[in-house]
């Protein structure tokens, strides 16, 4: 794996702690916004789609007055399904199970690599 990847992954773990760490001063759990972007998040980061884990990262941090009305309403009619001790949990597992991005990995079948590759750029061209 090269050295960016790993900085990268590094750098992506770090701020999805931070964002937990903001709950915790804060003393608060996730609300359904934040909660939907870390688990994003954190699904992303366990597929090596580090480009995509980081677009979910930096819309965790929008404001509340920034996020569109409708994704909201949309939201809000789900159930909570992570806490943050859930989520942490998660991260340790992708930590402990996925810490090598799964496109570096020899047993991923070309056409699923491929994918993953498309669906990055795809994103890191439209930030």
């Amino acid at each position: 794996m090269q050295q960016d990847s790993i900085e990268r992954k590094d750098r992506l773990h770090r701020d999805f702690i931070a964002a937990l760490v903001l709950l915790d001063a804060e003393h608060r759990e996730p609300d359904r916004w934040e909660e939907e972007c870390l688990a994003y998040a954190l699904g992303a980061m366990a597929c090596g789609m580090y480009l995509v884990a980081g677009v979910e990262l930096e819309a965790f941090r929008r404001p509340p007055a920034e996020r569109p009305a409708e994704v909201l309403s949309v939201l809000e009619a789900k159930p909570r399904r992570f806490s943050k001790a859930m989520l942490r949990h998660g991260l340790d597992y992708v930590r402990t199970h996925y810490g090598e991005p799964v496109e570096d990995e020899m047993d991923v079948p070309p056409v699923v690599a491929a994918g993953q590759r498309e669906i990055q750029s795809s994103i890191g061209s439209s930030i």
